[in-house]
């Protein structure tokens, strides 16, 4: 319910003084200027005349802000050449232009200065010539000149904002220093317009980005131009290139690094210049040259680089370009881990000489361990690394995989020992690689299959041989694609899904799909016995229970699972918001498990996480489990039971249960209530459209909440008897003092203006322009019951002003409303004020903390007056 007016607030003619005291023994603020314009503009001459002595504050106040002055009041201004009044006249004469030029017709110097302004921006070059006009009558006043006066003040400006009006000025001396100020200003644009036109310093010349020397020495220049980043095309005719010249240059001055790799590329280039360009560009070194660097510089460049990925940049590409011949890299180049890892996996030459290496360890493991265990720490070449394991081979003959190690989530693609490893393993033929599988462990089969592409007829070994469950290890990180996922669920492997619910990025059907154990068929999540279906890992359940993300425990709904339905209930990360998934989650338990674990959950007192002791289960689903559970004890192992449970989860679901839903949601105070009812819908029920028909029917019903109408508005297809009832909704809601409840029906406006206090916002009262303008309230019901008195008034200063002054008026029916309550306010003003300005001066002094109605403060204020 509104919050309704106190009784003590209001003033009865039966007890005039009561409020008077109250008010008294209150500081007393100035009434707002809006006010003290209404009583002005309802005083006549002579008690305009009384007022300004007795509110002399209120009226300076008045007189400095842009509400409106009534005439009497400018007249009596103007006449009485009070310094203050007039200074606050002229304060604000820029925001009334009538007040503006009756001012500036005086002529008067005292105020001149105000008038026109010293900052450019302040006023109008009509405003400014109107001064001057002014100023034609009384030029021979000594102000104009005086220390203070204008005159003197722009004798000393150079601003042709505030000088190009002096050329009206009724001053030679103004107008000579205004023209000679203005002329010098003209004659200083026009020189700089013809200088930029013919005299401007020309830009330093620009230096093509692409440049072809013709000879050696031209080559040389370009190289050493530092100014100079652009593209140097070599000459490519034979002989054109004085190699033995460039290298004289560079001995004397090495070439920059950028230029030596230019010069690298080139066919014919000396190994000296490669071998230049190569030592400054390790890390991302030029690739292209025919003529390789020593292997030396290579062996170097690896050793530097501390995780391989830099070294791998240079040496791939400059494998597959030619610039480094496979055979020697294997044979010169050194540590043989971060060769092996740095070669190109696509290229043809390369997989020959690994084959040929990769023949000499043969099938048998011994080797094959001997190398593993010896990758980390070997420092010699690829060919080096062969030898010496086939020397220690009898040393591991029988020995399983050192340190085995299991998949590792994320899998992480290092250049380390196990990675060089399956370099040489992609090299052997196919029965070796499945002889290999047999003794590799966890973590070796899963990068094998993550990063290496093994051939259909591997993986399938590997799968047959190990079980299904060895492929959860490609369900490794949130990248894994949709079609892997797709490709790994028909497994229907336990630890496969596991991996792929803890891991990747599965949708939420496929969450469901995992956590209910049922199997996968043909491309979709089909029926499954309680029997047949596939248990959950200690893993999953984990990491579950743990989860904060609520897509993952909203799957437990839909598990039938009794630990992962008390894990989502009790868990303080996510609460389930709609009745048709907590009914549904019932459905899916009874389905699986039984009467007997839906009855244990509805008992339930303890959930793990949750200190609340009420069951988190709403009153009503609560209720409809016992309903059914008493159903199928008067009807064992019939279908009563669940056909309840399905029929509430149904009804929950359909077109009415969301109405119900989003009328309940969607009306909260929170700005996004509506958007997150639709989205808590749509994530716990599914996606549909907004049952527009049935919150119609809802709201003829029962009207919906205020905040949801003024929501739903906006939306497509809302109804018009929705959007029409939201427009009232919108005004109710915008009252400061409203309070909406989500039962009864609203109050209105006129209602609410008897019984709810308004408020003054900046020198008006929104709220009821806003109702007035809507046809909500009238002027007569604002007069009659508004309150308080201050916010009435400074509406009705605005409300009531003259028809005729604003060409936006309305309809004769509207002007003659504001006649009509023009005329009343008179009356009331007459009946308990008439012509005392002790009277009206008191009202001025009471309204700003009077609780009361307009009629109240007259009554009270003609009383005590009296």
């Amino acid at each position: 319910m509104p919050r309704r007016r106190p009784p003590e607030s209001i003033l009865t003619a039966h007890d005039p003084v009561r409020h008077f005291e109250k008010a008294r023994v209150t500081a007393m603020r100035l009434a707002d200027h809006s006010a003290v314009s209404a009583a002005y503009a309802l005083a006549d001459q002579d008690l305009t005349r009384a007022l300004i002595s007795r509110i002399r504050e209120e009226t300076l106040v008045l007189l400095r802000s842009a509400a409106p002055v009534s005439p009497f009041l400018l007249e009596e201004v103007l006449a009485s050449r009070d310094p203050q009044l007039r200074a606050a006249l002229v304060a604000s004469a820029g925001l009334r232009g009538e007040v503006f030029h009756r001012l500036a017709a005086l002529g008067d110097p005292a105020v001149a200065v105000t008038l026109y302004g010293v900052s450019g921006w302040e006023r109008t070059p009509a405003q400014r010539a109107a001064v001057w006009q002014g100023a034609a009558a009384t030029s021979d006043d000594p102000g104009w000149q005086g220390k203070e006066g204008l005159v003197t003040r722009l004798m000393t400006v150079k601003g042709k904002e505030l000088l190009e009006p002096a050329l009206l000025s009724p001053f030679p001396e103004l107008v000579a220093h205004a023209r000679s100020v203005l002329d010098h200003i003209a004659e200083r644009a026009a020189r700089a317009q013809l200088g930029g036109q013919t005299h401007h310093s020309p830009p330093a010349s620009r230096r093509d980005w692409r440049r072809e020397p013709g000879t050696t020495e031209e080559l040389v220049r370009d190289l050493r131009d530092k100014d100079f980043s652009g593209e140097i095309q070599l000459p490519t005719a034979p002989g054109a290139v004085d190699w033995e010249r460039l290298v004289e240059e560079h001995r004397a001055e090495p070439f920059g690094a950028h230029w030596l790799g230019l010069l690298w590329v080139h066919p014919g280039c000396p190994e000296e210049l490669g071998r230049g360009a190569f030592e400054q560009t390790t890390r991302t070194g030029p690739v292209g040259a025919t003529a390789a660097p020593p292997s030396s510089v290579l062996t170097q460049a690896a050793f530097d680089s501390d995780n391989g990925h830099g070294f791998a940049r240079l040496l791939g590409p400059g494998v597959t370009s030619g610039a480094f011949p496979v055979d020697r890299v294997l044979r010169e180049v050194a540590p043989a881990r971060k060769v092996l890892c740095a070669l190109p996996g696509d290229h043809e030459g390369t997989r020959t000489a690994l084959v040929a290496q990769v023949a000499r360890l043969g099938g048998d493991f011994a080797p094959w361990r001997a190398v593993y265990a010896m990758l980390p720490r070997f420092s010699g070449t690829v060919t080096e690394l062969v030898d010496a394991a086939l020397a220690e081979t009898p040393k591991h003959r029988g020995k399983p995989w050192p340190t085995p190690k299991g998949p590792e989530f994320p899998s992480r693609r290092q250049p380390n020992g196990r990675a060089a490893w399956l370099r040489l393993y992609d090299a052997a033929d196919h029965p070796t690689r499945c002889a290999l599988a047999e003794h590799m462990d966890g973590r070796a089969i899963q990068q094998l299959l993550l990063w290496h592409d093994p051939s259909d007829e591997l993986r399938s070994h590997i799968v047959q041989s190990r079980g299904p469950s060895v492929l959860a290890g490609i369900a490794s990180d949130w990248q894994t694609t949709p079609e892997v996922i797709a490709d790994l669920i028909p497994y229907n492997d336990p630890e496969v899904n596991a991996a792929l619910f803890v891991n990747t990025n599965l949708t939420q059907a496929q969450r469901r799909h995992v956590l209910s154990g049922r199997r996968w068929q043909d491309g979709a999540s089909v029926d499954t016995a309680a029997a047949d279906r596939l248990p959950l890992t200690r893993t999953l359940v984990h990491s579950v229970q743990e989860s904060a993300r609520r897509p993952w425990l909203l799957a437990c709904a839909d598990s039938g699972d009794p630990v992962l339905c008390r894990i989502l209930l009790g868990s303080p990360r996510a609460k389930i918001h709609t009745r048709a998934l907590e009914l549904r989650m019932l459905v899916r338990l009874w389905e699986r498990h039984g009467p007997d674990a839906v009855g244990e959950l509805l008992d339930e007192t303890d959930f793990p996480g949750r200190t609340q002791i009420k069951h988190p289960l709403t009153p009503k689903t609560l209720e409809t489990g016992r309903a059914a559970l008493a159903a199928e004890q008067a009807d064992p192992g019939g279908q009563s039971g669940p056909a309840v449970l399905r029929a509430a989860s149904e009804a929950a679901g359909n077109a009415a249960g969301r109405a119900e839903f989003l009328c309940e949601k969607g009306a909260a105070i929170d700005s996004d209530a509506w958007e997150r009812a639709v989205e808590l819908l749509e994530e716990e029920v599914g996606p549909g459209p907004v049952p527009w028909a049935e919150l119609a029917a809802a709201h003829a019903t029962k009207p919906l909440h205020d905040r949801l109408l003024v929501r739903l508005a906006p939306l497509t297809d809302c109804p018009a008897a929705l959007v029409e009832d939201a427009a009232a909704a919108g005004l109710r809601l915008s009252h400061p003092e409203y309070r909406p409840r989500r039962t009864g029906k609203p109050p209105t406006a006129s209602e609410m203006l008897g019984k709810l206090p308004l408020r003054l916002d900046n020198g008006g009262c929104r709220w009821l322009e806003r109702a007035h303008q809507a046809g909500q309230v009238t002027l007569p019901e604002v007069i009659r019951v508004g309150f308080p008195a201050q916010a009435t008034v400074a509406f009705l200063s605005r409300a009531l002003a003259p028809a005729d002054s604003d060409p936006t008026t309305g309809t004769d029916a509207r002007t003659e409303e504001i006649r009509a309550a023009r005329c009343e306010v008179a009356a009331l003003a007459a009946e308990h004020l008439a012509d005392n300005p002790e009277g009206w001066a008191l009202a001025l002094r009471l309204i700003p903390e009077f609780e009361g109605t307009l009629p109240d403060l007259l009554l009270a204020s003609g009383a005590v007056v009296g």
